[in-house]
């Protein structure tokens, strides 16, 4: 008996090669788009959409937030709310009455500057304790002859002076003075221990900056120990 052997062609025998290696793959290729759903699921539940939309608006409003100013910036909002009436001054026509009664408004800790105003032909006009970020201003208003000066007083460090103030340093009194304007009002900020002086005036400010300099320094030690 004669047996017969048949060979199928050689492109034959490659194809049907080729579809046994591909059919295995697309079986599972199913199986993998369920996993890869099953993956994906918390991704698009509700709960999870809304917890990203939350952490989003967070985002966007934190990088929207404005960065907090220093409180020597905030005290020139006060002398422009002051100016329009927006904030009431206890009113004074003594210089000693009114350093007195802000002092008795901070318990005593801290007390405004004796400035020499008089060659100014500047007086009084009245007071105010203001209060920025839990941190007491102690408020003085003096006007006259064409000008207004505005002694801001509180407890702080340089750091409270806007960063892009200019900085003069005096070797006699081996203090820091800074000096910053905004829309034609000037400002001279300086610190005496923990206490900050800040006058803020319509007048010229190298002006200003001489009227500061040429203030005794600690006289607001004297007014704590009347």
């Amino acid at each position: 008996m004669v047996s017969a052997s048949v060979v199928a062609p050689v492109d034959l025998r490659q194809r049907i090669l080729s579809d046994q290696l591909t059919m295995p793959k697309e079986a599972e290729s199913p199986n993998r788009r369920n996993k890869l759903i099953l993956r994906l699921e918390p991704f698009f539940r509700p709960v999870f959409v809304s917890g990203l939309l939350v952490i989003l608006v967070i985002s966007i409003l934190f990088l929207m937030q404005p960065p907090s100013q220093p409180i020597s910036l905030a005290a020139l909002q006060i002398r422009a709310k002051i100016v329009r009436g927006e904030v009431s001054l206890r009113e004074a026509t003594n210089t000693d009455e009114l350093h007195t009664w802000l002092r008795r408004t901070v318990d005593g800790k801290f007390g405004p500057l004796r400035y020499d105003f008089s060659p100014l032909n500047v007086k009084p006009v009245g007071g105010t304790v203001q209060e920025v970020k839990g941190r007491q201003i102690l408020v003085a208003v003096f006007r006259g002859n064409g000008l207004s000066i505005t002694c801001f007083t509180f407890l702080g460090t340089e750091e409270d002076a806007p960063k892009n103030a200019t900085v003069f340093f005096d070797p006699e009194k081996k203090m820091r003075f800074y000096t910053f304007s905004r829309d034609g009002i000037h400002a001279v900020l300086h610190r005496e221990d923990n206490v900050i002086c800040m006058l803020v005036s319509n007048m010229p400010p190298g002006e200003l900056l001489s009227l500061v300099k040429s203030s005794s320094p600690h006289k607001h030690r004297q007014d704590l120990t009347e």
